[in-house]
C-alpha cells in the first residue's frame, strides 16, 4: 500500500467510531478494531456474515430500506440502528452513510456507527421518570404552544395530549391571570428563569386549578423547560386559614368587648350595693344587733367576692390574646418579687432551686401563671409552717417549671376538674377566691404552646409542672 493508504487505513483503524465498508450484496469487506471490539466477532467470522446479520430482527425492515436507498442515491440522511453483538448485547448507535461507485455502479457503502448505547439509556430512565412523575412536566415553546408534556397533565386537567398540543397555552390560563402568565413568559423568552410563579389552569370540566411553576429557558431554541405542581387543596386550606382566622379575630374582639362592658356594667351596681351597706350601717343606731353587724359584714364580703370574680373573668376572657413584646426576665428574680408581694405567712418559706433560667419572654403572662400557682401553694396550705419549692429544667424547645409544697396535696379524683372554671375543693366559705385561678394559669400556658399538669409530693403535698417556651412567638 501507498503511504496514503496506509495513513487511512490506520486512522480508520484506531477510530473510536464503528467502521465498515459493504459489498452490494451486503457481505462485509471491511471492518475496524472498533467495530470488532464492540460486536465480538474476529476477522474469520465476519467473511461468514451479512450486514443485516447484526442488526436487531425489530429493526432489519429500516434498515434494508437504507441500504436500497444508499445504494440508489449515493448517500442517506444520517439515521439510527440498533446493532446486536456476538453475545446478544444490544447496542444502539447513530450512522452516517454513504456509496462509492465504480464505473456508474455502486461498488460499495461506507459506514461509520457513533455508540449512543449509554446516552440512549439514561434518556429511557429519564423518560420513565418523566411519565411517571405526579408532578406536570412540559416543554413549550416561547411561540405559546405546548411541545411536549407528561401525562399528568392529562390527569389534572382531563385535556388530551392533542387538545392541549394544539391550542395555545394562554388559552387555557384564567383571564385575570393571563397578563402576569404573557409578562413570564416575556421574562422567560429574555432567558431569564422564573421561580414559585401561580396562575391558575382551566380544566375540561370547566374548574380551576392552581398551578404553582418553575421554568428555565432555552433561548437560543425558542424552548421553555417547566414543572408545575397542583397547589389547588392547599390554596383552598389557606384562604379557609385565613377565613377562619379573620372569623377568630373578629370574634375575639367582640368577646372583649362584650368581657369589658360586661365587667363595666357589673361594676356599677356592685359599687352601688356596696355603698348603700355602707350608708345603711353609718344611719343604723349605734348599738346594732349581732346579727345585723354579721349579716352587714357578710354583704360587704360577697360583694367583694362579685369583685374580684368580674376581674377575674375579664382576665380569663383575655387571656393569650394580649400580645406583649419579649423582655429579658430573670425567672428567680420574679419569684422573689412575687414572694414580696404575696401574703405569705411567716412559718411558709418560698425559695428557688439553683439554675433558674434568664432568658426573653412576655413577662406579663408568665408573671401571672407563677403568681396564681404560689398564691393557691401559700392559701392552701394547712400548716403554720411549710415550704413552697420553685425549680426548672430545659426540655427540648422548652424550659419545665415545677412548683411543688408541702401542703395536704390534691385528692386524685379531684385533678381532672381543678383546671375548669369555678372550681375549688373548699367551700367558698372557708377560703377567699373565685375558682378561676387555675384555669387562668391552663389557659395562659396552653396558649403559649405549653401544658399544665399535677402530681403528688412525696410524703405530702402537690407539684404543678408546666412549660414554656424558649423562645415566645410575637404576632405583627
Amino acid at each position: 500500500m501507498s503511504d496514503a493508504e496506509n495513513l487511512y487505513f490506520d486512522l480508520c483503524e484506531n477510530a473510536r467510531d464503528l467502521i465498515q465498508s459493504v459489498s452490494p450484496e451486503g457481505k462485509f469487506i471491511y471492518v475496524n478494531r472498533a467495530w470488532r471490539e464492540t460486536l465480538g466477532y474476529g476477522r474469520e467470522e465476519i467473511t461468514d456474515l451479512t450486514v443485516f446479520d447484526i442488526v436487531h430482527p425489530e429493526n432489519q425492515p429500516h434498515c434494508r430500506e437504507v441500504f436500497k436507498e444508499l445504494l440508489k442515491q449515493g448517500e442517506v440522511p444520517a439515521f439510527e440502528a440498533i446493532l446486536v453483538s456476538k453475545s446478544g448485547r444490544q447496542i444502539h448507535v447513530e450512522a452516517t452513510a454513504s456509496c462509492r461507485y465504480e464505473e456508474g455502479r455502486p461498488a460499495a457503502t461506507r459506514t461509520s456507527f457513533r455508540d449512543v448505547t449509554q446516552r440512549k439509556q439514561v434518556e429511557q430512565e429519564l423518560s420513565r421518570l418523566f411519565e411517571l412523575s405526579l408532578d406536570l412536566l412540559c416543554v413549550a415553546g416561547t411561540d405559546g404552544y405546548f411541545k411536549h408534556m407528561n401525562p399528568a397533565f392529562e390527569q389534572v386537567l382531563g385535556y388530551s395530549r392533542k387538545e392541549l398540543l394544539r391550542r395555545a397555552f394562554i388559552e387555557f390560563v384564567h383571564p385575570e391571570d393571563q397578563p402576569n402568565t404573557l409578562a413570564q413568559i416575556e421574562r422567560l423568552s429574555q432567558g431569564l428563569p422564573v421561580v414559585d410563579f401561580l396562575n391558575r389552569f382551566r380544566t375540561k370540566d370547566g374548574d380551576y386549578r392552581w398551578l404553582a411553576w418553575r421554568s428555565a429557558p432555552l433561548p437560543e431554541q425558542g424552548l421553555i423547560y417547566a414543572v408545575a405542581r397542583d397547589v389547588t387543596e392547599e390554596k383552598r386550606l389557606q384562604e379557609l386559614m385565613a377565613h377562619q382566622s379573620a372569623e377568630l379575630a373578629r370574634s375575639n374582639a367582640e368577646l372583649d368587648q362584650f368581657a369589658s362592658v360586661a365587667s363595666h356594667d357589673l361594676r356599677a351596681p356592685l359599687r352601688a350595693i356596696r355603698n348603700l351597706s355602707e350608708w345603711i350601717e353609718e344611719d343604723m343606731p349605734q348599738a346594732l344587733p349581732e346579727k345585723v353587724l354579721e349579716n352587714l359584714t357578710r354583704l360587704g364580703d360577697q360583694v367583694k367576692r362579685m369583685e374580684k370574680l368580674t376581674d377575674d373573668l375579664l382576665k380569663y376572657a383575655r387571656a393569650g390574646r394580649e400580645s406583649a413584646a419579649p423582655i429579658l426576665v430573670d425567672t428567680s428574680k420574679l419569684i422573689q418579687e412575687l414572694t414580696a408581694l404575696l401574703v405569705v405567712p411567716g412559718g411558709i418559706k418560698i425559695t428557688c432551686s439553683p439554675g433558674m433560667p434568664v432568658f426573653e419572654t412576655a413577662k406579663q403572662p408568665l408573671e401571672q401563671v407563677f403568681r396564681n400557682l404560689l398564691s393557691n401553694a401559700v392559701k392552701y396550705h394547712d400548716h403554720p409552717d411549710g415550704r413552697v419549692v420553685v425549680s426548672s429544667r430545659l426540655n427540648g424547645s422548652y424550659y419545665e417549671f415545677s412548683v411543688s409544697d408541702d401542703g395536704p396535696g390534691i385528692p386524685r379524683r379531684h385533678r381532672d376538674k381543678i383546671f375548669e372554671m369555678f372550681q375549688k375543693l373548699e367551700s367558698r366559705e372557708d377560703v377567699e377566691g373565685t375558682g378561676m385561678g387555675l384555669a387562668l394559669v391552663k389557659r395562659i400556658v396552653e396558649h403559649h404552646g405549653g401544658y399544665i399538669a399535677i402530681e403528688s409530693a412525696e410524703p405530702r403535698g402537690a407539684i404543678f409542672r408546666f412549660t414554656w417556651p424558649l423562645q415566645i412567638r410575637t404576632s405583627d
